[in-house]
């Protein structure tokens, strides 16, 4: 390795493991780097891409999420210049061949299945948020642009911590054919202390609030009423005051909803204020400006927002205007926010270290079910507490409210006790469809064996097959030394217990009544006699009789764990994993006519350049229903597709869509009940479609909440959703149909707009 001993860069020493990923890196090696949430696994790409740009080399940067593409582009454009940067996010696109690309993960996958010119010249992919792979809804985009990047580019993925790290690292090894480094770090420069707080116990530790909580319930047991503190209500202002008390300020608060981030920010305020009036004055200077750039001044949220903010208070969600999150942002990194309300999107990859970090629950709502937070959750996000540099400490706390909660629900405060990463890895028609369009049959079931849910399903049965013949030689022996009287009647034990079971049936004849019930059991009395007379008993001691028992319950316990373990090994499908799934879509899509005989027909070229509802899109194409609406109708329309409702959201009664309904939905129908797509593969959901349209008209937005009671942000974020969909669709359309390519063109640029316009 290179001696790099205490170089700096952007201000930092480099630590001993961001010098090895950097020496990696430079030898030519693939690296995964597995470390705590706020350590600076971020610099070591920040340096690599330094070394490419002075190298005159290319890398793309890929995101999670646009947010952090969109912060990182800011970034990479302040420090490298805005020729040199450029981003690729589905509904922006702004130097797409620059050399330093920020991307999100989807759309790089999406670069590779198009099999892109521009790929030729890349050095480095950096993966950031890498774990991702284990999401259940998304981890399939990190598993097919790692499975279908070519070979001589080299990666490196940022990953929180993982206990299978080096297993994530050979699977890339095997299918890229190249050495994988890892790089772990377990320990934070700046360590963390966990708590819980409730009234009854103050900050305290779980172990403690455990002990605390029994001795309460065993008091209300015996008939003692609670008193004092326990019977007060655990609230996130108490919680507030006492990290105040311990200089545990600023503090970013969890909140796993919108709603009660901001109701929470509201009853702060109202009994805080954080800011001195020098403090106040800056926060009041920074709302001008930031509300002069977007135009916001009398915008309703950010007076509220306002009144926060002068108190050193804000909140931070999905359901804010861009601009508004960004004020947030500014304010929060210059020190204003002493208290921030956020969601779990807070705590991906945006660097605003705190000195303590609070959750309001030890549970959250993943769209269908409160569940508990997985370890692996809880550190991503309590890793925020802390400052480099500056705290000798973070802190983090949990609302430990358990007349909600059970103490079983709070999150491992353990490191080692992280969840392992799993595969999700699933074929969407767009993958099968570029599948075949890219690969004949044979290399589609290679392909097919080399994600990561078949390598760890190798992995387990190597695991299981090796701890099988373990248990098959352990038995062995064991089956050797076993006396060959056990379970004779010859073997005092077996004897015992079959003259018990004798005395027992002498018992109970005597209350047989039947005739030939009692006969039979008088026969098998005197055959039971019989048996115990005939046969020879062993002379063993009562020491002897004890070890033999122990060995022969010890290997039933081995002869049971081997019947199980064969039965697993006997069903468990390695290799083609995956064929069945690929089959069913294949027979799908060649009813649809998207296939035949594994070569594409036009529906499936189409198909094959859309990444969300493709199905349902390629049918309104073929349908001839994008040149039938007018543009303002496709807006309202593409906002609909793949749109997820929040709870509660309502349909719009037919008479106020501004477009026919009767046809989208009898495809629909027709997708899932005459050719068997599953309906969670189509959705439309056209609860905006009416804002859509008014906006696509020129309707200003403060005009268009008037029509609502969605939030800000997610108006705008089914706008660019829509946008990036008719990207899609005008690129798929773009060299046959060049007419409607131009009328998407006029779509998308109704749509990007004001307030909904990103600023970059």
């Amino acid at each position: 390795m290179q001696d790099q001993t205490g170089i700096a860069f952007r201000g930092f020493i480099l630590d001993d493991f961001q010098k090895e990923a950097i020496d990696y890196l430079l030898e030519g090696f693939s690296v995964l780097v597995s470390a705590p949430t706020g350590v600076g696994k971020t610099l070591i790409a920040d340096y690599l891409i330094a070394h490419a740009i002075s190298q005159g080399k290319r890398v793309i940067y890929t995101a999670p999420i646009k947010a952090l593409s969109n912060q990182k582009y800011k970034e990479f454009k302040e420090w490298y210049g805005e020729e040199k940067v450029g981003i690729i996010t589905g509904d922006v696109v702004i130097n797409a061949e620059a050399q330093v690309t920020i991307m999100t993960t989807e759309i790089f996958r999406n670069m590779l299945q198009q099999e892109k010119e521009e790929l030729n010249d890349l050095s480095h992919v950096i993966f950031d948020e890498i774990h991702y792979l284990s999401d259940e809804s998304r981890g399939t985009v990190w598993e097919e642009s790692i499975i279908f990047m070519p070979p001589q580019i080299r990666l490196l993925g940022l990953s929180a911590t993982i206990p299978n790290a080096d297993e994530l690292a050979e699977w890339i090894q095997e299918i890229k054919g190249h050495q994988v480094k890892v790089v772990q770090k377990t320990d934070r420069i700046v360590p963390l202390a966990h708590f819980v707080y409730n009234p009854l116990t103050g900050v305290t530790t779980l172990p403690r609030l455990r002990k605390a909580w029994e001795k309460k319930l065993q008091a209300e047991a015996g008939g003692q009423p609670a008193r004092g503190k326990s019977k007060a209500l655990c609230t996130h202002s108490d919680l507030i005051r006492e990290v105040r008390k311990r200089d545990g300020l600023p503090c970013l608060y969890f909140v796993f909803s919108r709603q009660q981030c901001e109701l929470k920010a509201l009853e702060l305020g109202e009994r805080f204020n954080f800011l001195s009036t020098k403090e106040q004055a800056v926060v009041e200077q920074v709302v001008e400006e930031v509300s002069a750039k977007y135009e916001l001044e009398g915008w309703p949220t950010l007076h509220r927002l306002k009144q926060l903010f002068i108190r050193g208070i804000a909140f931070h969600h999905a359901g804010l205007l861009p601009a508004l999150k960004e004020l947030v942002e500014i304010l929060f990194e210059k020190n204003l926010i002493k208290v921030m309300y956020a969601t779990e999107t807070f705590a991906v990859g945006i660097n605003y270290p705190v000195r303590s970090v609070c959750f309001d629950a030890p549970t959250k709502w993943d769209g269908v079910s409160f569940r508990p937070l997985t370890t692996l959750e809880y550190f991503q996000m309590a890793g925020r507490a802390g400052r480099r540099g500056i705290d000798e400490q973070g802190f983090v706390y949990i609302l430990a409210d358990l007349d909600r909660y059970q103490l079983s629900e709070f999150p491992s405060s353990n490191v080692n006790d992280i969840e392992e990463l799993t595969s999700r890895f699933n074929l969407s028609y767009n993958s099968v469809l570029n599948l075949y369009k890219n690969h004949r049959r044979p290399q589609i079931s290679v392909i097919l064996n080399q994600n990561f849910a078949t390598f760890q399903a190798r992995n387990d049965k190597i695991r299981l097959e090796k701890r099988l013949a373990q248990l098959q030689a352990k038995s062995g022996k064991l089956r050797k030394v076993i006396c060959e009287d056990w379970g004779e009647l010859s073997c005092p034990h077996a004897r015992f217990l079959a003259q018990k079971r004798l005395r027992k049936r002498e018992r109970r004849i005597r209350f047989i009544k039947g005739r030939i019930a009692k006969a039979a059991a008088a026969r098998e009395i005197e055959e039971l006699k019989t048996a115990l007379a005939q046969a020879r008993p062993r002379q063993c001691t009562a020491d002897q009789q004890k070890k033999c028992a122990q060995r022969v319950e010890f290997y039933e316990s081995l002869y049971r764990e081997q019947l199980g373990l064969e039965e697993s090994v006997a069903t468990m499908k390695v290799a083609g994993r995956f064929e069945d799934d690929l089959t069913a879509k294949t027979a799908i899509l060649e009813e649809l006519d998207y296939l035949k005989d594994g070569n594409l027909l036009p529906r499936g070229e189409f198909a094959a350049q859309i990444y969300a509802q493709e199905l349902l899109i390629t049918e309104f194409y073929f349908s001839g229903f994008f040149h039938e609406w007018d543009e303002d109708q496709i807006n309202a329309v593409i906002v609909a597709v793949d749109y997820e409702p929040r709870k509660g959201e309502r349909v719009p009664s037919p008479s106020l869509l501004p477009f026919d309904q009767k046809p989208i939905k009898k495809i629909i129908r027709d997708l899932i009940y005459r050719h068997g797509v599953d309906d969670r593969e189509l959705q439309f959901f056209p609860s905006l479609s009416p804002l859509a349209y008014r906006w696509s008209q020129g309707c200003d937005f403060f005009e268009l909440l008037n029509y609502t009671d969605l939030q800000e942000g997610d108006i705008v974020s089914a706008f660019r959703r829509g946008i990036d969909l008719l990207r899609q669709i005008r690129a798929a359309c773009l060299g046959e149909d060049p007419i409607l390519a131009a009328k998407l063109k006029n779509c998308m640029n109704k749509i990007d707009r004001d307030l909904v316009e990103v600023t970059l």
